[in-house]
C-alpha cells in the first residue's frame, strides 16, 4: 500500500489489520524503485491528481511490473467527454460528498482538495492504457 501521507497509511493499516501480507510504504509511487513484480495492482483515487503525460508514464511503469497475465485496476474520476457530461458527473461528485456524513470542514476540504485535479477523459486513459501494453482494456 503506497501512500504520501503517513495519516492514510494509518488508516489503511487500521482498515487492513488483519490482512498481515500487506504492505505500508509512505512514498510516491511515480518515482518508487519497485523491487519486484506483482499479480495485482490496484489505484483507488489517486491518478486523478497526476498531470496526463505522468499519468502515461505511470500505466507504462505499471504495465512493466506487471507479471504476466496480471491485472491493473482503476477506481478513479474521470473528466466528462463534453461540458454536459462533465456537470453531470460533478453534480454526482457533490451530491455523494453532501450524503457521505462528513462533516461540515470535511466537505469543504474535499471541495477545495478538487482545485488540485487534473482530469482526463475515461476515452484518453484507455487509450494511454492500450499505449502501454494492456490488451484487455474497459471500464467497468
Amino acid at each position: 500500500m503506497f501512500d504520501l501521507s503517513e495519516k492514510m497509511i494509518d488508516v489503511a493499516k487500521e482498515r487492513f489489520a488483519r490482512d498481515e501480507d500487506v504492505d505500508y510504504i509512505i512514498a510516491d509511487y511515480t518515482d518508487y524503485t519497485f523491487d519486484r513484480n506483482y499479480d495485482l495492482v490496484i489505484s483507488s483515487l489517486s491518478i486523478h491528481h497526476l498531470p496526463d503525460e505522468e499519468k502515461k508514464k505511470l500505466y507504462q511503469r505499471i504495465f512493466s511490473f506487471l507479471n504476466s497475465g496480471g491485472v491493473f485496476v482503476n477506481a478513479d474520476q474521470v473528466l466528462g467527454d463534453t461540458p454536459f457530461i462533465e456537470s453531470l458527473y460533478k453534480e454526482d461528485w457533490r451530491n455523494k460528498v453532501e450524503r457521505s456524513g462528513l462533516s461540515l470542514q470535511e466537505i469543504e476540504a474535499a471541495y477545495e482538495r478538487t482545485k488540485l485535479d487534473k482530469m482526463s477523459t475515461l476515452e484518453e486513459q484507455l487509450c494511454w492504457l492500450k499505449e502501454s501494453g494492456f490488451h484487455d482494456v474497459d471500464c467497468l
